[in-house]
């Protein structure tokens, strides 16, 4: 008989090495994973049209071919108004550059005494040029060429890898019923029904988290994007949508987006009290839309972490795997209190926990007297039981009174 701590060393090393491999491939593994997860967002559509009739086939290719039709009509619709508006943002650069000279840094040097500042654009580019003349010479501008050269075949790369990432969601798609049934048949046979129901929960909660948190996403864009428009800021458009898009972690999208358009209001209307104002009008209409409308309906308690929590699994995330890690960090959470659920569960049904809860009392002389709700219990069965044999005829009134009230 194999020892049991052995075997479970032997399994934990297993784990480990599996890991240790994956991190080693991670260049080859990464676009099998983005594919798995784009197959596990869009598996419940697959399989409602899958479910009237239609090959799998067919209903992942019609799945594929909406996704390229609402991208390619986002893109036809939005690429000309970003457009417009960077050029509008580049040619107001030197109206920005003449405002910071004349208005902000005369008002920041009398207002706090500083020494007079200013922008010396001929001076800036002069330095820069003598920088580079400095420090590179022909070797160093062959080495820059190399570097240059290397990064187009990293982008070649990235491309490649882009275009891989559907074709293998698509293969993902066709077998995914196969693939969860060989996943299950992996699970020891004592611990099936606990595991599917951990998995299920985990399912449910991951799903429903982030199709409610692309939809606050997609929403909050637009009322960012809305009220600054209105509001007059001509790149309303662009900054509304970063931020849209930067709050899938939270709070970074309202502070990008402010921080945009305090400076975009600065370069349009320079220190106008009034514009900033409503700026800031803005955004707090954008937070209020969000925390009591976006988030309780679309997402509602989807977590069950507190503010206080989601700051610091953001923050965990990003120290462990940088940018990366914000983004997965609250569906990694969201999956960590399913599992912390469980195992308090698991805890509280243990010998360890026990099955007496402990009452205190305070007595008359301040002493304090502790004890179980099962020797309560017990205390009240031996006193209801003495009262029945002193009084018989008592006790079947009692109880006929309360079968009367059943």
């Amino acid at each position: 008989m194999v020892d049991k701590t052995l075997r479970r060393i032997f399994i934990i090393a297993g784990i480990v090495l599996i890991l240790w491999v994956l991190y080693l491939l991670k260049p080859v593994v990464l676009p099998f994973i983005v594919a798995f997860l784009v197959a596990y967002l869009f598996s419940p559509l697959v399989n409602k049209l899958h479910g009237i009739g239609l090959p799998r086939w067919l209903s992942i290719s019609i799945v594929f071919v909406g996704i390229g039709l609402v991208l390619t009509w986002a893109m036809w619709y939005l690429v000309p108004l970003v457009w417009q508006q960077l050029m509008y943002a580049k040619t107001s650069i030197p109206a920005g550059i003449h405002w910071v000279n004349y208005t902000f840094l005369p008002w920041l040097s009398h207002t706090f005494n500083l020494m007079p500042m200013e922008i010396d654009t001929e001076q800036m580019s002069k330095a820069i040029m003598d920088y580079i003349q400095t420090n590179y010479s022909a070797d160093s501008i062959q080495a820059v060429l190399l570097k240059v050269a290397q990064s187009g075949l990293n982008f070649i790369q990235i491309g490649g890898t882009v275009v891989l990432i559907p074709i293998i969601a698509f293969y993902f798609l066709l077998d995914w019923e196969r693939m969860l049934e060989s996943f299950r048949r992996l699970i020891p046979r004592p611990y099936e029904k606990s595991t599917l129901k951990i998995v299920s929960e985990c399912h449910s909660v991951l799903g429903a988290f982030v199709k409610g948190q692309f939809l606050v996403m997609f929403l909050l864009g637009v009322v960012y994007a809305v009220g600054l428009q209105i509001i007059g800021i001509e790149v309303g458009l662009i900054i509304g949508m970063i931020a849209g898009l930067a709050s899938i972690i939270p709070y970074l999208g309202f502070a990008v987006g402010i921080i945009a358009a305090v400076i975009a209001t600065l370069f349009q209307f320079g220190l106008d009290w009034m514009q900033l104002f409503l700026v800031l009008v803005v955004f707090m209409i954008g937070q209020a839309v969000e925390g009591y409308i976006l988030q309780p309906f679309l997402l509602g308690d989807k977590i069950g972490l507190s503010p206080v929590a989601v700051v610091f699994a953001v923050l965990a995330g990003a120290q462990l795997a940088g940018f990366l890690g914000m983004l997965i960090a609250l569906p990694v959470a969201a999956i960590i209190v399913v599992l912390l659920r469980h195992v308090r569960e698991y805890y509280e049904r243990s010998q360890l926990y026990g099955s007496d809860a402990v009452v205190a009392h305070a007595g008359n002389a301040g002493s304090i007297s502790i004890e179980t709700e099962q020797a309560n219990v017990d205390i009240e069965f031996k006193e209801t039981a003495a009262k029945t044999l002193q009084d018989p005829e008592k006790s079947s009134k009692i109880d006929a009174s309360e079968n009367k009230d059943l």
